[in-house]
């Protein structure tokens, strides 16, 4: 995109001397904004549930998930006893780091499932795993060598 038209955008949209915007305004990791075009939500609409569910020959959970805020005060209330975190790093990413260690510290199992290790995983449940993987950038030797 040429520089003018970056420049106004950024200016039409009055990200310049707006409390809590700017030059830089955080939307979220590549990770998040790709789940979210592939119909990762806590709200999924009735179309992409009927169209995941044809695609796939299953019927999905029609109920609404949680969103991390609540999912945060339900792990609090005891309503969620099991975290799976899938990369990232969950708690510091979180709108209030404390409460969020306190709400991992309630689970009885916690799970990250990460290609590197992050403060995330060191506030953990009663049990904890974290399970490593590959990342998309990654080439699995053994896989490798087999082939060769």
């Amino acid at each position: 995109m040429p520089t003018i038209q970056l420049l106004s955008n950024l200016m039409m949209r009055g990200n310049i001397g707006r409390r809590g915007a700017g030059l830089c305004p955080v939307c979220g990791h590549s990770n998040v904004q790709g789940d979210r075009t592939v119909g990762i939500e806590e709200k999924p609409t009735q179309a992409f549930l009927d169209k995941l569910g044809a695609a796939y020959d299953f019927e999905p959970p029609r109920e609404h998930g949680l969103d991390v805020v609540n999912t945060i005060q339900a792990m609090l209330d005891g309503k969620v006893k099991v975290f799976i975190g899938l990369g990232g790093n969950f708690s510091i990413a979180t709108p209030d780091t404390p409460r969020t260690w306190e709400a991992m510290r309630s689970c009885a199992l916690t799970v990250h499932i990460t290609t590197k290790l992050n403060r995330s995983h060191l506030v953990h449940g009663r049990d904890a795993l974290i399970l490593p993987t590959l990342g998309r950038t990654e080439i699995d030797c053994r896989t490798a060598l087999r082939k060769a």
